[in-house]
């Protein structure tokens, strides 16, 4: 893309966030009286006290409904109980990721989204949730509910295979996405130094171990980092064979979507020089291959997006669990022997009632699960004989940025590529971070970006490993099963 076209772009960006600053959005401040605050005793002694698991996009929603249509009902009190004080805008990693963006510019603080509202917020780690003396367990201490909403998101999930879990990398927060252009800084420097050619090459060459949402836009963001920015900075490797692998269990590319999306999908990729492997699973893995059921990659990096579990908490409870860990709801997210709780967003394996499909474990049906949680919630506590209708999810669609002018969108029916899928991705999720100041930032790294040129500076969280010198890319330290903050696989393609 010539830089007139990257102003252009960057200047309309710009533009679409200053007309979203006169919009008033529901997720929005309201206008008016400061937030009231309360205390525990307040909340223990209120006559309908709803409690919420987790800060993310399902419980927010869910928060955000129950204010709109409870906040003068006396005797309620709401809390969300979330161990960060930020809510992840998820679908806008990438651009950490290839260099466009600050990462405190992909967060909200939930206190900015509590001022002058009626929910509260308790910042502690959930420890453990009794069903039957509908008590939950913090670290800041235990609180009863008499409505719960568990919205506690999921984990990466590694198999226990050869090698995997001390050597795959993963990618879910920003810390993660510094950590990835770190990672790549440290391969090409590795390679700038490796004598062997096989050598050089095995540092060149980057596995993304999952065919689905995650797993292709990280091996776009990969490719555009390396080839739109860092590489400039190495002109003497120009010539160097990169080579970025996408392996997939599924026979095809994101399974979730549709055939026409996903060969559309596959083909943006390998125009870009991205190998596609489906089909195929990776077995394991070495500080110098990628072990694959189609053959060894040689190569010495690894990122995993293949799986999600639930955390441990909600493992643990004493109900039906789905192969992941998630919990077994009904088709009103409810358990089934304790309609008091509902279970939403990724932690909830659910299935939508007009159709029987599963429903996905994206941002968009997990805001949707929220909002028609908190409906139905307030509904209950104003008239306790209401029953809601069953959960219905219908999707407003799907987009992949898939590289630098480039992507692949999915609504309405039409799937389309290209610049106006780019375009389009950045708009929308523009407009939908919950926070006007957030979208004039991102607008403007975006457009700074464009001009200057995508930040290439190698920002050290962790003590650096000396590379090329008898060690290697793996990070320190054996990775558990269920690694790592909350994730949300797919969410950073599905509209929401």
């Amino acid at each position: 893309m010539s830089l007139p076209t990257r102003i252009a772009l960057g200047v309309a960006l710009a533009g679409g966030a200053g007309a979203a600053l006169t919009r008033r959005r529901a997720t929005q401040p309201r206008s008016g009286p400061g937030h009231r605050t309360e205390t525990e005793a307040d909340y223990r002694t209120a006559d309908h006290r709803v409690l919420i698991l987790g800060g993310g996009f399902g419980g927010i929603a869910t928060a955000l409904e129950l204010d709109r249509r409870l906040r003068d009902v006396p005797g309620t009190s709401v809390l969300i109980v979330d161990r960060d004080a930020d809510l992840l805008y998820t679908p806008l990693l990438w651009t950490v990721a290839d260099g466009r963006a600050n990462p405190s510019h992909v967060v909200v603080p939930i206190r900015a989204l509590q001022r002058g509202r009626s929910f509260h917020v308790l910042h502690a780690d959930v420890t453990g949730i009794d069903l039957d003396a509908r008590e939950v367990r913090t670290s800041a201490g235990s609180r009863p509910y008499d409505h719960l909403v568990i919205a506690l998101g999921s984990l990466t999930a590694i198999p226990d295979l050869p090698g995997l879990r001390d050597r795959a990398l993963r990618f879910a927060t920003p810390s993660d996405a510094l950590e990835l252009r770190n990672h790549l800084i440290q391969a090409v420097e590795a390679a700038h130094g490796a004598t062997d050619p096989a050598e050089r090459d095995a540092y060149l060459t980057f596995v993304v171990g999952g065919g689905g949402d995650t797993g292709i836009e990280l091996a776009a963001t990969i490719h555009e980092y390396l080839t739109q920015g860092l590489l400039e900075e190495y002109p003497w490797l120009a010539d160097a064979p990169l080579r970025i692998v996408v392996v997939g269990r599924a026979d095809r590319l994101v399974p979730m979507s549709s055939p026409r999306t996903s060969d559309s999908v596959r083909r943006v990729l390998e125009e870009e020089g991205i190998e596609v492997l489906t089909g195929a699973s990776i077995d394991g893995a070495t500080e110098t291959a990628v072990l694959t059921s189609k053959g060894e990659i040689p190569a010495r990096t690894l990122f995993w997006a293949a799986g999600i579990t639930a955390p441990e908490v909600v493992r643990s409870l004493p109900v039906e669990h789905a192969r992941n860990g998630a919990v077994m709801v009904d088709d009103r997210l409810l358990l089934h022997d304790h309609p008091e709780v509902a279970v939403i967003g990724d932690c909830a394996w659910a299935f939508s009632a007009d159709d029987g499909q599963p429903v996905p474990p994206t941002a968009q049906a997990a805001e949707h699960q929220g909002r028609y949680i908190g409906r139905a919630i307030a509904a209950r506590i104003v008239d306790p004989a209401s029953r809601p209708a069953p959960f219905r999810f219908k999707t407003k669609g799907r987009l992949a940025l898939l590289g630098s002018g480039t992507g692949v969108a999915e609504v309405g029916g039409l799937t389309f590529s290209g610049l106006p899928a780019w375009a389009l991705w950045h708009g929308y999720y523009l407009s939908r971070i919950p926070s006007w100041r957030n979208r004039l930032r991102l607008a403007t790294d975006w457009l700074l970006a464009a001009v200057t040129g995508r930040e290439t500076t190698q920002l050290r969280l962790n003590p650096p490993t000396a590379l090329g010198q008898g060690a290697d890319l793996a990070p320190a330290g054996k990775r558990d099963l269920a690694q790592g903050e909350t994730t949300t696989q797919g969410q950073a393609s599905a509209i929401g």
